[in-house]
């Protein structure tokens, strides 16, 4: 089965939609197409595929690194960040991390253990909070779900995977979850009995097993190790597949669109019916897909998109036009695990797999000096004694309680 192509509109076709050389956000037909591009002399970096190398003195500003005896022993595997500001980080040390950004003594900020880690016991794998009822859902390697409420303090598993929790993603209050085992899980709250349950049986993937989820247009896409599916969310049935060589790494939904990025370095957009609009070969030094994140440059205040690699890199792309901004480092030969917006100032997060987790800002003043707030939205978290069972519950307290979603 294959989806996209034939005017972008379902279909059972046999191929794959051949890429049209327009950008899907312009309003008029980009100018170029990508693929045009040169490629870099040896040794030399490819301006015309990945930008300049950005560095001191650019528009981008390393504003805090953590230090390296802090924080996760082994590599951050996820990262987000809640309606707090607070930030949450799962690693293979089994791990959970919650931070807290704080003005530091000597100027600009840093981030502080919120309480101590929380031990897992598995490797956390993928995280989500939910704003609007507090919840944060961690993935675990051995396929459980653990979930953690805020109010009232909850904590409970969801057992249901065989195999790592890779995505996890909250629509209209059911949990949806993707697993290598190739399924896809919906989870319900339970009032009766005071947590979740899978609704109905797993979705098994036809695109095998699975490393993102995102919903557009009332439909769920599913990439995994051999493509895109697409479920429709009230039949729950699959749609259809489009058919990929290489892993999709990452899926973003941007202005009725969906961004998809694939392990190869390679970078695609769709139409909400799957149709294939555009197309971006690895090019340059971009040759992987490791994270991706879209936030707005608070200059220009347009879209951009960062692409996280191995080795430690990072390009940015300013949209619509798909060009390239610039490539950066954060930690040599440390994959970049996640990039988050703090959609305050201009700021980003970046969590690498030797463990390291940084902050960085478009057009920051260089060494960050003059920052005294927190640089991410939400009111200041008020002081509470460290646990070590729960992010959310103060010393002593037990959790119990009803949860509403």
């Amino acid at each position: 089965m294959s989806w996209g192509g034939k005017g972008g509109q379902w279909n059972r076709g046999g191929g794959v939609s051949a890429p049209v050389g327009r950008n899907p956000f312009a309003a008029a037909p980009a100018g170029s197409s990508p693929a045009a591009a040169g490629s870099a002399a040896s040794g030399a970096p490819d301006e015309a595929a990945t930008g300049p190398m950005l560095g001191k003195g650019s528009e981008l500003q390393r504003v805090y690194m953590m230090p390296y005896n802090v924080g996760h022993d082994g590599g951050v595997n996820c990262m987000t960040i809640a309606s707090d500001g607070k930030i949450y980080t799962g690693g293979r040390d089994e791990r959970l991390f919650v931070w807290k950004p704080e003005p530091a003594p000597t100027g600009g900020f840093q981030l502080n253990q919120d309480c101590p880690p929380i031990q897992m016991g598995q490797s956390v794998t993928s995280l989500c909070y939910e704003p609007s009822s507090h919840w944060l859902f961690c993935g675990l390697w051995n396929g459980d779900i653990r979930a953690f409420c805020k109010e009232p303090i909850k904590d409970v598993t969801l057992a249901g995977h065989r195999r790592s929790v890779t995505c996890l993603l909250v629509h209209t209050s059911v949990l949806i979850s993707g697993s290598n085992d190739g399924t896809v899980r919906l989870w319900t709250f339970n009032q009766q009995a005071g947590s979740f349950q899978c609704h109905g049986q797993p979705l098994t993937n036809p695109s095998g097993p699975v490393t993102c989820i995102r919903v557009l247009n009332g439909a769920l896409w599913v990439g995994a190790q051999n493509g895109i599916t697409c479920f429709d969310l009230t039949a729950l049935t699959a749609k259809g597949t489009i058919q990929s060589e290489h892993q999709v790494t990452g899926l973003l939904e941007m202005q009725g669109y969906m961004i998809a990025t694939f392990r190869d370095g390679s970078v695609k957009i769709y139409d909400g019916s799957g149709g294939e609009i555009f197309s971006r070969p690895p090019m340059g030094e971009h040759q992987s897909n490791t994270a991706v994140e879209v936030m707005m440059h608070p200059t220009t205040q347009k879209p951009m998109l960062l692409c996280g690699q191995q080795f430690g890199y990072i390009t940015a792309y300013d949209l619509p036009e798909f060009k390239p901004r610039g490539s950066f480092c954060c930690k040599d030969r440390s994959d970049i695990k996640a990039i988050a917006d703090a959609k305050s100032g201009g700021m980003f997060l970046t969590a690498g797999f030797h463990g390291d987790i940084m902050i960085w800002q478009w057009g920051a003043t260089p060494g960050g000096g003059g920052q005294t707030a927190s640089p991410f939205t939400g009111g200041a978290a008020a002081a509470q004694a460290p646990v070590a069972s729960s992010p959310f519950a103060p010393a002593g307290q037990a959790g119990g309680g009803g949860m509403m979603m």
